[in-house]
């Protein structure tokens, strides 16, 4: 009796169950085997009960050990039966770039679903999923790594490095990386590094990343400027870009030589008294000639030139962005600027909130832009102040006293 009383509320529950008004579905793709900084693609299916009033909107939060990603702007619109009853949906796909080894959890989704007009109307719950990350052999854990069937990393300088160098003089470097399956996002940092008597002042990476039917290529192009302060010779280090590759199954690498130049030392100044008068006669000479125009305006130059690869232009920058309230250009101006504060910590908090804003998993607006200046402005002057107490300080003038 009592196993036909359960069979029976099944029967009762059985339509309700198979007709949900909406049912989401996640997964991941390849469900095993991924490695570290290979592309996994997570697909959150939302399916509608007879019809869809309106795209819903879906975000996936920050997951820990890994950075995920949203490629495409539309997602693709699905129909299946379930149940016996039909259901149209869409489907969603972001990409997760795992930075250690191990089970990784990707958190369930959140869903908001909208009426015809685009208002919210409710929510709707997913499902969490944990993906399996190997570390490939060879592979250094800890060290950013980027997997996929084909890398390349290429190299431009502007002058050519075999010319002649004096100091004040300065060398751009660009470095160009392409990637399959991989956004330029999702590539790690390169290390510019400048030997003792070189300053490097590094650009905000460009974001080129081309899509052909789902399929992405990545293209991330870093630019460095180095500036001799003085001269001798130097090595400039070569780059290097380990990648693993998931087609022969072996880590390779692409590199860049390092260059080593002369830089002239600038010559020493002549005692200024015993040269004055045949000094001042040759700028007269050269001023009648208009001759000194190109040497004022070179001057001016190399001064302008140090004046935008400064901490105070690259935060200037920052300030005008968010006074302009465009999140992207935030985040670009804030990249370039956290890049030359180097006597302070760089402010982390400051930098997820603006990746969170540019993911969409938060809200932006002018208003929030304007705040967030203020209060990047408030972190810096109070840095600032620090390092001057730090710098007023002096030890005591009897260390006997003081302990």
């Amino acid at each position: 009796m009592r196993a036909v009383l359960v069979l029976l509320s099944l029967l009762v529950a059985m339509p309700a169950l198979a007709q949900q008004a909406v049912i989401v579905r996640t997964g991941v793709e390849p469900e095993r085997g991924a490695v570290i900084g290979q592309r996994v693609a997570v697909h959150v299916d939302v399916l509608f009960a007879g019809e869809m009033p309106r795209p819903p909107r879906v975000g996936i939060p920050e997951v820990e050990g890994g950075q995920i990603l949203r490629f495409e702007t539309q997602a693709t619109t699905m129909n299946d039966r379930i149940g016996g009853n039909p259901y149209v949906g869409q489907r969603f796909e972001f990409a997760l770039y795992a930075r250690r080894g191990g089970k990784l959890t990707v958190p369930a989704p959140r869903i908001s679903l909208l009426d015809r007009a685009g208002n919210e109307i409710g929510t709707a719950s997913g499902q969490a999923v944990t993906v399996e990350i190997a570390v490939p052999p060879g592979v250094d854990a800890g060290q950013p790594l980027i997997a996929t069937t084909h890398a390349t990393m290429t190299e431009q300088w502007s002058p050519a490095p075999k010319g002649a160098f004096k100091a004040g003089d300065a060398l751009v470097r660009t470095v160009t990386r392409e990637v399959d399956d991989v956004p330029a996002m999702a590539m790690p940092d390169l290390g510019f590094a400048a030997p003792q008597g070189v300053r490097v002042y590094v650009d905000p990476p460009q974001s080129e990343d081309r899509q052909d039917r789902g399929a992405v290529t990545g293209r991330r192009i870093d630019k460095a400027t180095y500036v001799f302060e003085s001269g001798g010779r130097f090595t400039l280090a070569g780059l290097v870009q380990p990648w693993w590759n998931l087609s022969s199954r072996r880590l390779e690498t692409a590199t860049l030589p390092a260059v080593t130049l002369e830089v002239a030392a600038p010559p020493v100044p002549p005692d200024p008294w015993l040269f004055f008068a045949p000094l001042l006669a040759l700028l007269l000479v050269l001023a009648g000639e208009r001759r000194i125009e190109p040497l004022v305006r070179c001057q001016y130059e190399a001064r302008h030139a140090r004046w935008l690869a400064s901490e105070p232009k690259a935060f200037s920058d920052v300030r005008h962005a968010c006074r302009d309230g465009d999140v992207i250009a935030v985040y670009r101006a804030f990249t370039a600027w956290r890049q030359r504060v180097d006597r302070t910590p760089a402010p982390v908090t400051f930098a997820e909130e603006i990746e969170r804003a540019m993911l969409g998993l938060d809200a932006w607006s002018s208003e929030r832009s304007r705040d967030l200046g203020n209060r990047l402005t408030a972190w810096r002057q109070d840095q600032h102040r620090r390092c001057e107490r730090t710098a007023d300080a002096l030890p005591p003038l009897n260390p006997a006293e003081a302990r």
